[in-house]
């Protein structure tokens, strides 16, 4: 019979030998995040929003464009206020992160308001 540990049947070679314990889904507990790591995972969920509109951008409106860029900007500089210099993000760094999504902003904000939707005339 194996030894029983607290996260479910020991592996082969018994608890912390050879294959350790089987973690299973139910039995994994994950460590409570701590403030920092909740902006990023917020923030890092707004990056791939804004990923994902800005491949629908050919095909829809630029407006959700400009607002997931503004939310990922505050959210990735409350992030980096609060410590975190590291993202799950593309680009890793929050500062390089927020200095793309400042520039999508700008350039979307542009086409909105100054060129109303339209694509210039070359």
């Amino acid at each position: 019979m194996s030894a029983v540990s607290p996260v479910g049947q020991a592996g082969p070679g018994g608890p912390g030998g050879p294959g350790g314990p089987v973690v299973r889904p139910g039995t994994y507990v994950r460590p409570p995040m701590t403030r920092p790591e909740k902006y990023e995972r917020l923030a890092f969920t707004f990056c791939r929003m804004g990923t994902v509109g800005l491949i629908a951008w050919l095909v829809g409106p630029a407006v959700f464009v400009l607002a997931v860029a503004i939310v990922a900007i505050v959210l990735y500089g409350r992030a980096m206020s609060l410590g975190v210099g590291w993202s799950k993000c593309f680009l890793r760094r929050p500062t390089l992160i927020i200095g793309f999504w400042a520039v999508v902003a700008v350039v979307d904000a542009y086409w909105i308001f100054a060129l109303g939707q339209r694509l210039p005339l070359l």
